[in-house]
């Protein structure tokens, strides 16, 4: 089956600095692809090259992006423009990046519909009213003639994933969409995002620090780290059988209820443009060897079912 996405080798920079290195993922239609990984390993560049927001000083060096066939690193701004909303869909970590605090909401809303299309007035209020009510919103007619500061935070965060979604894109970005929100509201977003693809058959790709968010909704995981996929296959491979240690390293920090002492990751990453050789990882391996230090090609080690890893030794 050929993916609605396609990242093969991407190589991303700001201002001559390279953020990703290459990146290689695939993303079928129906599925949610989880990427994880420390705050600046380029989780979010990788979703602004997907949806074409790395601004005037970000550049795709090398690679190929495709989204159902289409070249999106040749793609004209103007036909860029035409597919982010109605194809593409994105939510942002903050909902303050996707909404007009001074605009109601039903305002925005009509806004984004009408950019893509020519709607009656009846049928844009119905599936308006029926994406809020998706997302468990059933107050619909005061939400849409609210502004967004009149709302709490879990409310703006569902407001932002309907405004995403009600044009029923075929692919969802979603950039941290639970990190500002308690516990019960994040369980109830998670439910609903899962309950979306369902519904619509959208694929997804999610960027999170939330280890418990992607064990518990994604098909596929890829593991970032230093602008790498350092690890990449479907959930349980990697979250029951990680190859990589600085996966084991993510899973062994998640607390357990069961009493088994969190264990965090010593150092830091490197930082995006000093120089280092060999693996990105190895200052902060405890399973490194001398050869990790040293110059040398990261080759993916094959464990079959598409599950794969950058160690170059496969450390255990």
């Amino acid at each position: 089956m050929t993916p609605i996405l396609s990242i093969q080798q991407l190589d991303v920079s700001y201002c001559g600095t390279r953020i990703l290195n290459d990146v290689t993922l695939a993303l079928h239609t129906g599925k949610i692809l989880g990427v994880v990984g420390e705050s600046g390993s380029g989780k979010s560049t990788l979703l602004q090259a997907v949806i074409g927001l790395l601004g005037d000083h970000g550049r795709i060096d090398h690679g190929k992006l495709e989204f159902d066939g289409i070249d999106l690193i040749r793609i004209k701004k103007k036909d860029m423009r035409r597919l982010r909303g109605k194809r593409l869909g994105m939510v942002f970590q903050h909902p303050g990046a996707s909404m007009n605090p001074i605009r109601k909401i039903g305002v925005q809303f009509l806004e984004a519909l009408h950019a893509h299309g020519d709607f009656d007035k009846k049928e844009v209020r119905t599936r308006i009213l029926n994406m809020l009510s998706e997302l468990r919103l059933t107050d619909g007619e005061r939400i849409l003639n609210s502004y967004p500061f009149e709302l709490s935070g879990g409310m703006n965060q569902r407001v932002a994933i309907a405004l995403a979604m009600v044009l029923h894109p075929e692919l969802l970005l979603a950039d941290e969409p639970t990190s500002a929100l308690d516990v019960t509201v994040q369980a109830q977003v998670v439910r609903q995002l899962m309950d979306l693809r369902d519904h619509f058959g959208t694929a997804m790709m999610m960027v999170t620090h939330n280890m418990g968010v992607i064990s518990y909704m994604v098909d596929q995981i890829a593991v970032m780290y230093a602008g790498r996929v350092v690890e990449y296959g479907n959930k349980l491979d990697v979250m029951k059988h990680p190859q990589h240690p600085y996966t084991k390293a993510l899973i062994a920090a998640i607390p357990q209820l069961h009493g088994r002492k969190m264990v965090g990751i010593p150092g830091q990453p490197p930082v995006f443009g000093e120089p280092y050789a060999g693996c990105p990882f190895a200052a902060r391996c405890t399973s490194a060897r001398a050869a990790c230090r040293q110059e040398l090609k990261l080759v993916p080690n094959d464990y079959g079912n598409g599950h794969w890893t950058l160690c170059p030794y496969g450390c255990d």
